[in-house]
């Protein structure tokens, strides 16, 4: 008799509790999903059919690599590879079907072991989130095989946000964008058709993507364009630059040394449509195809009045036409709060700044306040062109150096300190930390 009250008590207990966990605010029991990983949120239907109705309309599906690693670890860990592919698609679908309400935002990992997305439930997925007006995708394909996303795809018509890894974009002829996607990222993609991604798009990400030719029509005339990034891309069409209006943010970067036959561009034609321009990102790499005409500029480019952060990476001190299009671009840069340098070292067969004249930034005072510079080795040409930035920047406050790995000698550091306090300086406060 005893031992049936105990029961009867925990299973009040138990009752209680799991009517007190489903008499919550159904706002509540949204918040608490939204911090649970897929896999847990989806359990939570088990609780109650209150429960199962809010994560049926949960309108976020993250189906990432810990959901997905732990279903295959928890259920078909014994199974070949085409099974498992098999076995957590159909449990993907099975997700969609219990799904009734909108996904508004979906993520899918493809694992680097599981290429999912070579099923055709794939397609289905797609379809799903699209006629569900869903308005963030994010496609993580971290197999060897690129993902063909599917053609549904294109008919995402509510999509405010993009992120795709690892695939492949064939848009429908005639396709004219997405008419509220306002950000995309791109990595490792290849666009195979001319498209658009909408006028509406302000960011635009692209690292080591293929076929960007296409994205012509992206900068037309009436592209709302703030934020643009070309990494390690192919083919760019110099042309895009005369509809940048609205530019506020340009990174640009190479994976190598320009061919002889790359098109080659100045600085002035690359940044006189950008009134806006207030940040910077340029590489050693691409600082080659620039004409060396542009490091001589007679007026500061409209573009350049507005410009406070400045990041230039893998320069080498000793490459005589990098360093000119350096000097020029801080020169050209009168209210430039912010020169962030990583430097590189090449073949030192020569001292670039010995070629130069020093005098070049002398009758330029800049508003310089922070300089950074990393991977020193304490050259001269460095110390030079320390010299040169020091002696021209009265408003400089911080002084962030950091030496390259490589120089592991606090004698060494304690030597380029020294030296650089015997250089002459424009500004009284500027301190020197070291990283």
């Amino acid at each position: 008799m005893a031992s049936d009250a105990k029961k009867t008590r925990q299973f009040e207990n138990g009752s209680a509790a799991f009517d007190r966990i489903s008499s919550l605010p159904t706002s509540l029991m949204e918040l608490i999903l939204e911090r649970l990983p897929t896999h847990d949120a989806a359990r939570t239907s088990v609780f109650s059919k209150t429960w199962r109705n809010v994560w049926g309309m949960h309108p976020r599906l993250h189906l990432d690599e810990h959901f997905i690693s732990q279903l295959v670890s928890q259920k078909f860990s014994e199974l070949d590879e085409q099974s498992k592919i098999l076995e957590v698609s159909r449990i993907i679908t099975d997700i969609f079907s219990a799904h009734r309400g909108p996904v508004l935002d979906f993520l899918l990992c493809i694992p680097r072991d599981l290429p999912i997305h070579q099923c055709q439930d794939m397609v289905t997925w797609i379809k799903n989130i699209a006629n569900s007006g869903v308005r963030k995708v994010e496609l993580l394909n971290e197999s060897q095989d690129a993902c063909i996303v599917p053609s549904h795809f294109f008919s995402c018509s509510q999509l405010t946000h993009l992120t795709l890894m690892n695939c492949i974009l064939n848009p429908p002829l005639g396709f004219e964008g997405f008419r509220n996607l306002i950000s995309v990222e791109l990595v490792y993609v290849t666009i195979n058709a001319d498209m658009s991604f909408g006028t509406q798009l302000k960011e635009l990400e692209m690292e080591i993507c293929t076929g960007i030719e296409h994205l012509g029509r992206q900068f037309k005339r009436e592209n709302n364009l703030t934020f643009l990034s070309i990494i390690d891309s192919e083919d760019i069409d110099w042309q895009w630059f005369e509809c940048t209006q609205k530019m506020e943010v340009l990174r640009l970067g190479m994976d190598e040394v320009p061919s002889s036959g790359t098109e080659m561009i100045t600085l002035d034609k690359l940044l006189c449509n950008m009134p806006r321009l207030s940040s910077l990102f340029l590489d050693g790499f691409f600082l080659k195809i620039l004409e060396s005409g542009a490091a001589i500029l007679k007026k500061f480019p409209r573009a350049m009045e507005n410009l406070k952060y400045l990041y230039l990476h893998r320069i080498e001190l000793y490459d005589l036409i990098q360093i000119q299009h350096v000097l020029c671009l801080v020169r050209s840069s009168p209210y430039l709060h912010t020169l962030d340098i990583d430097l590189d070292h090449g073949v030192q067969s020569s001292d670039g700044m010995d070629l130069l004249d020093l005098a070049t930034l002398s009758d330029h005072m800049i508003r310089l306040e922070t300089l950074k510079i990393y991977d020193l080795i304490g050259s001269r040409a460095e110390f030079q062109f320390l010299k040169l930035l020091l002696t021209s920047s009265p408003s400089l406050k911080r002084i962030e150096l950091k030496m390259k790995d490589i120089v592991d000698d606090p004698t060494e550091e304690f030597r380029i300190s020294q030296e650089l306090l015997q250089i002459p300086r424009a500004s009284n406060s500027a301190q020197i930390q070291w990283m």
